[in-house]
C-alpha cells in the first residue's frame, strides 16, 4: 500500500470472505464487488467478476484454489492474473499451478 492507485485481492469464490476477514484484522480496510464509492483503495474480489476488469496493483491468494474450484479453472487464473496493470504478486501455501512455475 505504499504506492498510488488501485489494489485488487482476488481469491477464490469460497475464500472471499477469509480473506477480507485477514486483512481487517491486519488492519487494511478493505471493500467487496458490491461496496462501489467506497474509500478503501483495495478491494477484495471473488476470481468469478473480475473478467473486463483492470487494476494498478493485483494480489492472487492461492492460485491452485482457483484453478480447482472450476472445471475451466486455468482458463479462470489466467483471467485473474491478467488484471494487473503494474504490478502481480501472488501469495500461496500450496504448490502453484504448473504454469504459473515454468
Amino acid at each position: 500500500l505504499d504506492r498510488e492507485g488501485s489494489v485488487a485481492v482476488i481469491a477464490a469464490d469460497d475464500a472471499v470472505a477469509a480473506t477480507s476477514a485477514a486483512l481487517r484484522e491486519a488492519g487494511i480496510e478493505t471493500a467487496t464487488a458490491d461496496a462501489v464509492g467506497t474509500a478503501a483503495r483495495v478491494t477484495v474480489l471473488p476470481a468469478t467478476v473480475v473478467k473486463g476488469l483492470e487494476y494498478d496493483h493485483v494480489v492472487v491468494v492461492e492460485p491452485t484454489a482457483i484453478v480447482e474450484s472450476e472445471a475451466r479453472g486455468l482458463h479462470r487464473l489466467y483471467v485473474v492474473v491478467t488484471r494487473a496493470v503494474s504490478r502481480l504478486d501472488v501469495l500461496h501455501a500450496r504448490p502453484l499451478p504448473e504454469p504459473l512455475v515454468a
